[in-house]
């Protein structure tokens, strides 16, 4: 019986996705309004998971990569990479890093709204210069990342010790388990 429940769980997980995915996806709506600091924050929590890594950059990038007309979806995706950079573990930004070109491109996006005649475009090419520049200036990206590390020991949600492990240099942490032979 365990074995059609784990069965029928895969299976429902291949449709629906994994809740990781779905946080993703919730995050990078078409809603018109933004993700929560706490879903923001738990996203970025999970770069530092080397399983879950992949999965949060694969699910960004595609999202990125939206056509024009799901401009709120590029936006939201920048916001949730301009986040990463702060708060995601270090190789997130050395992925980021990696796909300068495509964030480069989209300073030349474009979408009016029909209708309306509104250039929803400004939005991504806006958030897309500022994305580049905090990547190209990496004094003050290694400040904003410090400044975001202190800072996420002040607010309740995600502790600091909990951000520490895949990507993030040496443990302040502490490490787990002992040296006992």
């Amino acid at each position: 019986m365990d074995v059609l429940k784990k069965m029928g769980k895969e299976a429902m997980t291949k449709v629906t996705g994994t809740e990781l995915e779905k946080k993703i996806a919730e995050a990078c709506s078409n809603k018109p309004w933004g993700a929560s600091t706490t879903m923001l924050s738990e996203i970025a929590q999970s770069t530092y998971d080397y399983q879950e890594y992949p999965v949060v950059m694969a699910q960004m990038w595609k999202r990125v990569h939206e056509s024009a007309k799901n401009w709120r979806v590029v936006y939201k995706a920048l916001t949730l990479l301009e986040y990463l950079l702060r708060n995601g573990s270090e190789r997130s930004v050395e992925d980021a890093r990696d796909h300068l070109y495509q964030i480069r491109t989209l300073c030349d996006f474009q979408f009016t709204e029909p209708g309306s005649g509104v250039d929803q475009g400004i939005n991504v090419r806006e958030k897309a210069r500022h994305v580049i520049d905090l990547l190209n200036d990496r004094e003050r990206l290694r400040e904003e990342r410090e400044k975001a590390r202190a800072n996420r020991g002040k607010f309740g949600g995600v502790s600091s010790q909990k951000m520490q492990g895949f990507g993030s240099g040496a443990s302040a942490a502490g490490g787990g388990g002992g040296g006992g032979g």
